[in-house]
């Protein structure tokens, strides 16, 4: 996979990590946060458009092509044995020609050009996910939107973007649900190749959500470990984001309680843990943390994988909080152990320290 593509999915899985924390953390089940709003600000990112401009290398078909086929006003579908399930999900389609099951991140991948990839987030609200979600706010952010609409998805309230953020890429986006969940299924493909754009579009026709499929949270993990060594135990899987908490379960009365999140993300050779983490840290200080200060940082391997490791001391809401981060990466895969913590700092770095240190890479 192309690295523009690798640093599509990571800076989505990032833009996840907050809305879970937001959730988690300060109990907010109607976070005003539209988190759709990442594709805007990933195609607009200044990083995205350097890598993006490497498809202009590829373009050989005339620019001025453009998509004949549409979306759906209702999309309505039965279940066939042509579609597939998209591990870790709740949703099922048929894949476009060529588009194979990714194995670094949730979705569809084809070559090194194209992708979609899919969010399932249980428990969120769609009404409050999407509030904002509009063809004005988009082209606020800079995009240039074809075509946007209110649609459904199986019966569930839906909104559909077709939309260019870079002169190089094409993207394509639908977010659906209800009270209790939201979906979001998000594709790019090379601005040139309006062929693939137009079996993306027959694709996302075919989407078949199954609300009561019961989902195996370890089947796509690319990690192992054994959650006895600590007093974090698995609590909770939601969009590609496993979620330790102390004892398993949730304290709703402790806004301030300290969770672990454990998320995985592509790699490839031009990216390094260091950097993973680097960007998870330039993130958080745009989600609210403020004045960010390093210690104890180590490149330390950890069962012999490439290893960095930091505590991120700062202030979030003003509380005096610890991001502690460790990024441990094989191959094509990274994994990031992010702790969280506002109160026990010390004896809550320790217990991050021995969920980390027992991480397995598959």
């Amino acid at each position: 996979m192309k690295i523009w593509n690798i640093k599509f999915v990571l800076l989505q899985q990032q833009y996840i990590i907050h809305i879970v924390e937001q959730k988690i953390i300060n109990s907010i089940e109607n976070s005003r946060i539209a988190y759709i709003f990442v594709l805007a600000e990933i195609l607009k990112d200044p990083f995205m458009q350097r890598i993006l401009y490497l498809f202009l290398l590829l373009s050989l078909t005339a620019c001025g092509q453009t998509t004949t086929n549409r979306i759906n006003n209702e999309i309505k579908n039965t279940k066939t044995n042509k579609h597939i399930n998209i591990p870790g999900t709740r949703l099922y389609i048929i894949p476009p020609p060529n588009f194979k099951v990714a194995s670094t991140f949730l979705g569809l991948q084809k070559g090194e050009t194209s992708m979609l990839n899919i969010y399932d987030l249980v428990g969120g609200n769609i009404n409050t996910n999407a509030a904002t979600f509009s063809k004005a706010e988009f082209e606020s952010k800079g995009a240039k939107v074809f075509d946007f609409k209110e649609i459904k998805v199986n019966g569930f309230p839906a909104k559909y973007i077709h939309m260019q953020g870079d002169a190089s890429a094409k993207a394509y986006s639908i977010v659906f649900g209800d009270t209790t969940f939201t979906t979001m299924v998000m594709t790019i493909y090379p601005v040139a190749d309006e062929k693939t754009g137009n079996e993306i579009i027959n694709s996302l026709n075919t989407i078949y959500y199954d609300k009561n499929k019961k989902i195996d949270p370890f089947e796509t993990a690319n990690f192992s470990l054994d959650d006895k060594v600590s007093k974090f135990k698995f609590f909770k899987y939601s969009s590609n984001m496993y979620i330790y908490s102390i004892g398993g379960i949730e304290n709703k009365e402790d806004r301030d309680a300290p969770i672990v999140l454990i998320s995985q993300f592509p790699k490839d050779n031009t990216m390094t843990a260091k950097s993973i983490a680097e960007m998870m840290v330039k993130k958080a200080q745009q989600y609210g943390l403020k004045n960010p200060e390093l210690k104890n940082t180590t490149t330390e391997k950890i069962n012999d994988y490439e290893t960095y490791q930091t505590e991120v001391y700062g202030q979030m809401k003003g509380k005096s909080s610890l991001l502690f981060y460790c990024v441990v990466a094989k191959g094509d895969k990274a994994i990031v152990i992010q702790g969280i913590s506002k109160k026990d700092i010390q004896t809550n770095i320790e217990d991050f320290k021995k969920i980390a240190n027992n991480i397995k890479i598959k």
